[in-house]
């Protein structure tokens, strides 16, 4: 799915060389006798893949925004069939053991519109994706030709590859043909408003949304799918938005005969949620043969990106598979096109780039050892980095950036994908056979292992497989686990074990554990012919457990029993049955003996399910076991209490953010006592809540998030005495051991809203905002920290102190040679000699407007006061101090920007730069390319107003700008309010519109919106 953003007239819209072989690393088997389960998917972008053919980059070039420009992100790049043929055919796929190739939308898409905020604001937006279709059933030019596609399909499927189609039966693009010809078909707002179910009936970010429920649209729907299914000989179907399509629509699309039958063409749906539950009920009540696994996404992004992750979370989300009829089929991913790539996910939280790669093999490795189809989004074999969708970050910093084929030798996961795919091949247990955990962390270690079994299959390939997760930084000695090793209960016949991926390893059996080494960040999979380990096998001398009950709540159960004594019993297994269907075993890996409950996730709701749990020996033979039933239900609630100590948030306010529904639900909270926020809040029994604390203040660090760099918090409803407690941004870092307490004033008055940070520890973690009367609570690591104060209008003050301490105070100092007070309140500026005023709004709108700009001087300071209004852009004054300086900002290596000086300027020699309602930057421009900030701490600033609206004002010391004293030539001031990195202003002071007016000018706006600048203000 594209993720959606606001754009201007939209409104919403929220040559393989070096590491392979020319051997092939996997030979892929025809594709007429796979199974889905057998597959390996390479996801690939076709705009962002392989230019094959230059000739179409413009499309059908309809205007400026249908041209390929690769200095914007959102922009086409080339991308083609004729590109992913050429990949097809020189082996690129195979040799990594990828048998089926899913590709973005085909269709052709409506023509770009500009973006309306962020930091390419301005820019051209096009439908390079694919989701936003013009015309279903015609082929968009930027791609090729029908002809070239269905050259394509017949490449691949000669090399053995499968090719899956992303269609889209959700929405239209922006403005498409079809919402003027039949504007029946397409759901209002009013539809929307009077709804019940907000999901499927309401648009996703403006996106025109089909009214699947009319006949008429049901048949122009299916008819463009049969159309691509009977017309390319396409293999399978990845279907986009599919929670936002009614159940109805998708029941006679899967039914048989329908033109999503199974029996005709296979289909992986996206269904952006984390419940399982959720998810399966989409294969087993709607039909569909596959969607794709969101909740083990989930667990791989928030638990493996960083050793403070918790493998049980991983553990918890395979405890739910009872939640399928059959887990194999899923579709399994650790990234995609819609979210963060886990390499950045890596390097967010604080790991380098080496171990990222090493996180990322992690991950793939379990995601391939484990049950589904995996998925690989194209760029993973290089490591690839991506903060998100280009929407929102500059060019290189995206998750979509054109594929490098340059920087495959620098990377060994394409060898490595290729042995695990190949692995997958060998062992039908990868592919098809259950998965039952040995060992999870239970709060320990941090190691998770599972084997893989299967029954009726002969010699090798039905050999069973136990990999063994490492997520830890330092390597693991299995020996060193409670118990002396992991328990194999019985897997193997033999104790020579074969690594699966041919790693090299020390893991052996010793006395029925696997011992040995496994490296930090890493998996091992070992295989040897099977043992006799199955459950089932009855011991009618052991006892039975006492006092059996069970709570059910949403999608899980909560059983609870009377532990025996009995020293026979080593521990316990649990099986479920649901009405009418048959007996399955939920743990094989025994519970403690000494434990005596356990939850169980993944049960349909509404059915009633039985229990049976039974007592396990040390040769895993059971008991017949006690039963108890119970009916799982959504209605099944429970009241949470949340609180957070928040104190180094000053006033706040709080609220809790929780991300488990596929989108951000807001909670607001209540201050308790000072700095101490709570809220109540009725959810889904025994449901897991990810989620964060956040600051809703203008005054917020991180952007109003806690815990930059760590993953979410996630509780289970129903447990801990329904009550979760936290404190504020510390998620996955400890809470520090010291507490530091003071108070903030400014010439004897309190200052609220003031920031302290500890300099000498971690700004971003350990800082804290003062309450209204200047108190304020920090959190740092005990011992000697550096404390720095800020609030606008004063100088920054510092203090030693030996953390723990209190009245820690900290008084700022106005700076009394100012000819201003530098306080973001500018009634002090009655006569400047610099004063313009420039009302009329520029090509961004009125939230992006610059107002006014005063300018001064004495022998000490730069006195510079302006105000302007801006909305997701930023505003930067240039100076001209000096003879020489830069003629473009394009190169800057920081605020890079289209904007030119000629004529009247001799060329820029400094600029502030402020972004949003951050903290002003004062760069130096020292060439063409090197504009180093300055220290905050060598000027002053303050700001006032709340966003749009806004005041800067700042005395800036001559030295500061690397004069010895005022210039006597002047200088010279020109500003705009600016998009993101390598685009122009929409508004500029002064121009043709300001008074004074100014000769500069902002051209060619639908591409760049070009800041030329001949004519600054002068300050003699």
């Amino acid at each position: 799915m594209k993720r959606f953003h606001m754009v201007g007239r939209a409104g919403a819209l929220t040559a393989l060389t070096l590491s392979l072989s020319a051997c092939s690393l996997f030979k892929a088997p025809s594709t007429d006798a796979r199974a889905w389960q057998d597959e390996v998917i390479y996801f690939a972008m076709t705009d962002r893949f392989a230019n094959g053919n230059p000739a179409n980059d413009n499309g059908p070039n309809r205007d400026a925004g249908d041209r390929a420009d690769r200095t914007n992100p959102l922009a086409w790049q080339g991308g083609d069939f004729a590109g992913l043929k050429a990949k097809i055919e020189e082996g690129y796929f195979k040799r990594m053991g990828f048998t089926a190739l899913w590709i973005t939308p085909v269709v052709l898409q409506v023509p770009a519109i500009p973006v309306g905020d962020g930091p390419n604001q301005g820019k051209a937006f096009a439908g390079y994706h694919g989701y936003w279709a013009e015309d279903f059933r015609k082929i968009d030019p930027h791609l090729g030709t029908l002809d070239e596609y269905r050259a394509l399909i017949a490449a691949a499927h000669k090399n053995g590859i499968k090719v899956i189609q992303d269609i889209v039966v959700n929405h239209a693009g922006y403005g498409a043909t079809l919402t003027k010809t039949n504007p029946e078909w397409f759901n209002t707002k009013a539809d929307c408003d009077a709804s019940s179910n907000k999901t499927t009936d309401c648009d996703l970010a403006g996106l025109p949304d089909f009214k699947q429920d009319l006949p008429a649209v049901t048949a122009y729907l299916n008819d463009f799918v049969k159309y691509w299914r009977d017309t390319t000989g396409i293999d399978g179907l990845r279907i986009d938005t599919m929670k936002h399509v009614p159940d109805a629509y998708w029941k006679q699309f899967f039914a048989a005969g329908g033109v999503g039958d199974p029996a005709r063409i296979w289909s992986v749906g996206e269904v952006f949620d984390g419940n399982p539950a959720f998810l399966a009920r989409f294969m087993d009540e709607l039909g569909a043969p596959s969607v794709f696994d969101f909740a083990l996404y989930f667990a791989f992004k928030d638990q493996m990106s960083g050793a403070g992750g918790n493998l049980d979370r991983v553990a918890d989300v395979f405890a739910q598979d009872g939640a399928y009829r059959d887990p194999t089929r899923l579709t399994t991913f650790v990234d995609n096109h819609d979210v963060r790539r886990f390499v950045s996910e890596v390097t967010e939280r604080g790991g380098s780039a080496a171990q990222a790669a090493e996180r990322l093999d992690m991950a793939l490795s379990t995601m391939y050892l484990s049950r589904g189809t995996p998925s690989v989004w194209q760029g993973t074999e290089i490591a690839q980095a991506g903060l998100g969708d280009p929407y929102g970050n500059a060019l290189g910093q995206g998750n979509r950036e054109p594929m490098d084929f340059t920087r495959l030798g620098g990377s060994t996961l394409d060898e490595r994908l290729g042995a695990l795919a190949a692995a997958r091949s060998k062992y039908r247990a990868l592919t098809r056979g259950a998965q039952q955990e040995l060992w999870r962390p239970n709060g320990g270690a941090p190691v998770l292992a599972y084997r893989r079994v299967i029954s009726g299959v002969q010699g090798v390939a039905g050999q069973p497989v136990v990999f063994v997760v490492n997520n830890g930084d330092t390597e693991l000695d299995l020996g060193s686990l409670s118990g002396g090793g992991i328990p194999l209960l019985g897997t193997f016949s033999g104790t020579a074990l074969t690594e699966v991926t041919g790693r090299t390893n020390t893991l052996s059996v010793s006395e029925g554990k696997l011992v040995g080494r496994v490296p930090a960040r890493s998996v091992l999979a070992v295989t040897a012919p099977g043992g006799s380990g199955a459950a089932g096998t009855v011991n009618p001398a052991l006892p039975e457990v006492a006092g059996l009950t069970v709570k059910a709540g949403d999608s899980a159960a909560q059983l609870t029993w009377t532990p025996g004594a009995d020293a026979k019993v080593a521990g316990y297994r649990v099986y479920v049955k649901a009405a009418g269907g048959a007996e399955r075993l939920v743990n094989f890996a025994p519970i403690p003996a000494t434990q005596g409950s356990f939850l169980v996730r993944g049960l349909t709701n509404d059915v009633n399910t039985t229990f049976r749990v039974v007592t396990v020996d040390s040769a895993g033979a059971e008991s017949r076991g006690v039963t108890a039933s119970g009916t799982p239900g959504s209605r099944n609630t429970a009241k949470v209490t949340f609180t957070v100590d928040a104190r180094t948030q000053g006033n706040g306010p709080i609220e809790l953010r929780r991300f488990d529904t596929g989108s951000q639900i807001e909670y607001p909270m209540t201050q308790d006592t000072p700095g101490v926020w709570k809220t109540s809040l009725d959810l889904p029994l025994f449901r897991e809540v990810k989620f964060k604390f956040g600051n809703d203040s203008a005054g917020a660090k991180n952007g109003g998030y806690e815990a930059p760099g760590q993953g979410d918090r996630a509780y289970v409803v129903g447990t801990n005495g329904n009550a979760y407690s936290g404190t504020y941004d510390f998620t996955e870092q400890p809470v520090p051991a010291a507490t530091v307490t003071g108070r903030v004033t400014g010439g004897g008055q309190n200052l609220g809203s003031a920031l302290v940070e500890a300099t000498s520890a971690n700004p971003a973690l350990n800082y804290a905002i003062t309450f209204p009367d200047g108190t304020y609570t920090l959190r740092v690591p005990a011992g000697a920290q550096t404390l720095k104060a800020s609030a606008g209008g004063y100088l920054d003050g510092t203090r030693s102190v030996t953390a723990p301490a209190q009245d820690a105070n900290i008084d700022l100092a106005r700076d009394l040679r100012t000819k201003y007070t530098i306080d973001g309140d500018l009634s002090d500026w009655t006569a400047p000699p610099v004063s313009v005023q420039s009302p009329a709004e520029g090509t961004f709108g009125a939230n992006n407007n610059w107002l006014s700009l005063r300018a001064d001087r004495d022998a000490q300071y730069l006195y510079l006061a302006y105000t302007y209004r801006v909305d997701g852009n930023s505003a930067i004054l240039y100076l001209d101090t000096a003879p020489g300086g830069a003629k473009q900002a394009d190169s800057f290596d920081a605020w890079k920007r289209a904007a030119t000086f000629g004529g009247q300027v001799d060329g820029v020699n400094a600029f502030i730069a402020r972004y949003g309602t951050e903290k002003a930057q004062l760069r130096l421009v020292q060439s063409d390319t090197a504009t180093p900030e300055v220290n905050a701490a060598d000027y002053l600033q303050a700001s006032s107003g709340a966003a749009p609206e806004q005041t800067v004002e700042l005395a800036i010391p001559w030295t500061a700008l690397g004069l010895s004293a005022r210039p006597a030539a002047g200088i010279g001031l020109m500003g705009g309010i600016f998009g993101g990195d390598g685009y122009g202003a929409g508004d500029i002071i002064p121009d043709a519109r300001s008074t004074p007016a100014g000769a500069n000018t902002i051209t060619d706006c639908y591409a760049s919106c070009r800041a030329t600048f001949t004519e600054p203000l002068k300050l003699p």
